[in-house]
């Protein structure tokens, strides 16, 4: 990603979840994955609000395969929409990432990695440049979400129905 201060927002702010790797390659948000599959199976307002509270708790997975260097530390990856803007991948486990990322390996031979950080932490990555949206889970359900909806998520308000109408 081109901001120079993400690597450092990974780096300093950042607290990353102590998981010993056994632990971290199982990492599950099991609450987030049930509401994502919910809003999926019956989109409505109140399962999206259900779905944006649920993804700001716990820790998610951020990807960060190939970005670590000397000089910048680690990055996360953007990837870029049709229109040419960032969008961030956001996963809710590791095998999650493994699937998006292409198994275990990427085209260009590096290993997936995923840095698993506390849910508000990795969503407000997207303060760090010029992301328009996060996609939730790339290689299965595929959800994108607008930016706006993040920041209700950082903000740590209740989030309803109502609030997502108007």
């Amino acid at each position: 990603m081109e901001p120079e201060n993400l690597a450092a927002q990974l780096q300093e702010t950042a607290e990353f979840a102590q998981f010993d790797a056994a632990a971290a390659a199982d990492f599950v948000n099991h609450e987030a994955q049930q509401a994502l599959a919910a809003l999926q199976q019956q989109p409505s307002y109140d399962s999206l609000a259900a779905f944006l509270t649920a993804l700001g708790t716990g820790y998610l997975v951020v990807d960060v395969t190939g970005t670590t260097t000397k000089k910048k530390g680690t990055r996360a990856r953007t990837i870029r929409a049709t229109n040419g803007k960032q969008v961030l991948p956001i996963f809710t486990s590791m095998r999650e990432l493994h699937a998006a990322v292409g198994g275990s390996t990427t085209k260009q031979g590096a290993a997936a990695q995923g840095a698993i950080m506390p849910a508000k932490e990795a969503l407000g990555l997207v303060r760090s440049g010029p992301i328009v949206a996060i996609e939730v889970d790339a290689a299965s359900a595929k959800q994108v979400v607008l930016r706006k909806f993040v920041e209700l998520i950082l903000r740590g308000e209740k989030i309803t129905a109502t609030q997502l109408q108007s």
